[in-house]
């Protein structure tokens, strides 16, 4: 009876060193732990190139190693059959770089945020909204006006903090965040994009 090695590559790879190995992008699994020893220190590709960060690699190419190693292994592929490896240098990275780019980022979608607030109030005409509930349930207009205007402001922001369900490194529950959920959506997009781009330069 022969034996089985299964395969699960994953779609994207982060890695700071310029060898991969197969283990590096895929889990192996086989009732043989010397296939899964020898194969998966097996080089895939290198990086020598310091301008290009980004590789495509595919299940196929794993396949052809483990045929020419172990040919009487069979194979079984679990998930995804192209993976995206993107090299990161560590020694690269300006700290005060990186809290520069997060600062502007922040202000500009503060005042952004605060624009878009103030104009959707405008055109719905919030103040005069106000203004009629003031006058029907107190007799200071002024003070109840700056009442409800205090409310709505917290509640905009508290409403803000338990939609996005993040606040630092606070979360109200284990759930993911939208913005969480956006962004995996996000990379899922570029991942598939890149193996595409590849896949047809390769055809050509």
């Amino acid at each position: 009876m022969s034996e089985t090695l299964y395969i699960k590559l994953d779609q994207a790879k982060n890695l700071e060193h310029s060898k991969v190995t197969i283990g590096d992008i895929a889990e192996l699994s086989c009732t043989n732990k010397k296939v899964i020893q020898n194969i998966s220190g097996v080089i895939l590709l290198e990086n020598k190139s310091r301008g290009q960060n980004r590789y495509v690699t595919s299940v196929m190419d794993i396949i052809r190693i483990v045929q020419k190693k172990y040919p009487e292994v069979d194979i079984e592929c679990i998930g995804e059959t192209e993976c995206v490896v993107m090299f990161q240098n560590q020694k690269s990275r300006h700290r005060i770089l990186e809290i520069a780019k997060v600062l502007m980022i922040c202000i500009i979608l503060f005042f952004g945020a605060g624009f878009s607030i103030m104009a959707f109030n405008n055109d719905a005409g919030i103040y005069e909204m106000f203004r009629q509930i003031v006058s029907k349930f107190s007799v200071n207009q002024h003070l109840g006006i700056r009442l409800i205007e205090t409310g709505y402001s917290l509640g905009i922001g508290i409403g803000i903090l338990v939609f996005y369900n993040h606040f630092f490194n606070v979360k109200l529950s284990k759930d993911p965040t939208p913005i969480e959920v956006e962004m995996r959506k996000y990379e899922k997009e570029i991942n598939l994009t890149i193996i595409e781009e590849f896949g047809r330069f390769n055809k050509k």
